[in-house]
């Protein structure tokens, strides 16, 4: 019993002394969590001089393109081997036969026609010339008969309407042979330019009418590329509407476009401008005229790893690539070219921003007018001092002159 007193006396007096040793200990001192300032990373704005490119997106189109349809009627007869989606022909080539027996025909007989006129008129010109000297003996031996007026019947006595109309039957019939011969040359359908075909029509065997199309073709001998350029993007295209007045420029441009894995360019020039702002997104189109699209020696502008197999040739620039069009700008303007991720666009009818750092810790907000923007470059009007340090990391919350850290 003595013993449970004892334990029970321990185990208040530590108690107690707990209690009292937190109640009278001393408060500990409060202090504000510390400030989360952002790190952020940063390039120099690079201040330049020199000429900008003016880039663009664009699908080519042939340069030239037509229906090729018959003008007469008749079977086909041949066709070339060409005349297949994707072949390839020379100008003046044979690409359909339309049979010409019929036309044949009908030459010899516009021939036959025109030397029956011919005999008519030179019948109709000796009967003339016997009148007149008939007329002219009959006038001498009386002595008496006056000689023809200008009348319809004075000329009828020395046959002039007869032989006049001869004549014209003569002419008629000439007329008629060189439409025979015309519509025996229609039934060789041949090519009006170096060209591709895009789609087949008819083929060997098919009736074809005057209008009846046979295939789509273009050319090759050059191709084009439209592109949309913003007004503030046409502007920088030095001479763009001289190009319009004059129909070829010497401003030039560069197509480039991928085919198994790398990039291939082709020069090209400026042509004109398209008769009409785009409606819908105000943009300008230009067109970029490009010679010998299908010209195998060319620039590779990117090279395939090692271990791949190099191409030997360049490729064909075809209709219906996707490409990308770089023209040369102005020769001379001051610009600042900075990341395009450090550019930063704000609601509408207000300038894009980019943020600078000023003495290492704050946040300035500067407002720019972009130029161009070209792949992962932004070219900016020189609003601020060439080497000022932009930021070019993300920040989910920001204020003007906040204070930043600097990523070393």
């Amino acid at each position: 019993m003595k013993s449970y007193l004892i334990g029970a006396g321990i185990l208040l007096g530590g108690g107690l002394i707990a209690f009292l040793l937190i109640a009278l200990a001393p408060e500990p001192p409060r202090e504000p969590p510390p400030t989360q300032v952002p790190l952020v990373s940063t390039t120099a704005a690079t201040a330049e001089r020199g000429s900008l490119r003016v880039q663009g997106n664009g699908t080519v189109r042939p340069a030239r393109e037509i229906d090729l349809n018959a003008e007469v009627a008749g079977r086909i007869v041949s066709a070339s081997e060409a005349l297949e989606s994707g072949g390839r022909f020379q100008a003046g080539e044979t690409l359909v036969q339309i049979d010409p027996s019929d036309y044949e025909a009908a030459v010899q007989q516009a021939q036959a026609a025109v030397t029956e006129a011919q005999f008519q008129v030179i019948q109709a010109r000796e009967e003339a010339q016997s009148a007149r000297a008939e007329y002219e003996r009959l006038r001498r031996s009386t002595g008496q008969t006056p000689g023809p007026d200008s009348t319809e019947l004075g000329r009828l006595v020395y046959r002039e309407p007869q032989l006049r109309r001869a004549q014209a039957n003569l002419e008629s019939a000439r007329a008629a042979l060189q439409t025979a011969r015309t519509n025996l040359r229609r039934t060789t359908v041949e090519a009006p330019f170096n060209g591709q075909v895009r789609t087949k029509r008819a083929d060997l065997g098919a009736y074809v009418t005057p209008g009846t199309p046979i295939a789509t073709i273009h050319g090759t001998d050059a191709v084009e590329v439209p592109i949309s350029l913003t007004s503030r993007e046409a502007a920088l295209v030095e001479g763009l509407w001289a190009a319009q007045a004059e129909r070829r420029s010497n401003i030039p441009a560069t197509v480039t476009a991928e085919y198994g894995g790398e990039r291939f360019a082709w020069d090209g020039t400026v042509d004109r401008v398209e008769g009409a702002i785009d409606a819908q997104t105000r943009t300008i189109d230009v067109v970029v005229h490009v010679p010998r699209p299908y010209d195998p020696n060319g620039m590779r502008v990117t090279t395939q790893p090692p271990e791949q197999p190099m191409p030997v040739e360049r490729p064909p620039l075809q209709v219906g690539q996707y490409t990308t069009v770089n023209i040369r700008g102005r020769a001379e303007a001051d610009y600042l070219t900075v990341p395009r991720r450090a550019v930063r666009t704000r609601e509408p009818g207000r300038p894009a921003v980019v943020w600078t750092v000023v003495g290492d810790t704050m946040l300035v907000e500067r407002d720019v007018q972009v130029i161009q923007t070209v792949e992962e470059t932004s070219y900016l009007a020189p609003t601020f001092a060439g080497g000022t340090p932009v930021i070019t990391s993300d920040l989910r919350v920001h204020t003007d002159s906040m204070r930043v850290r600097v990523a070393r």
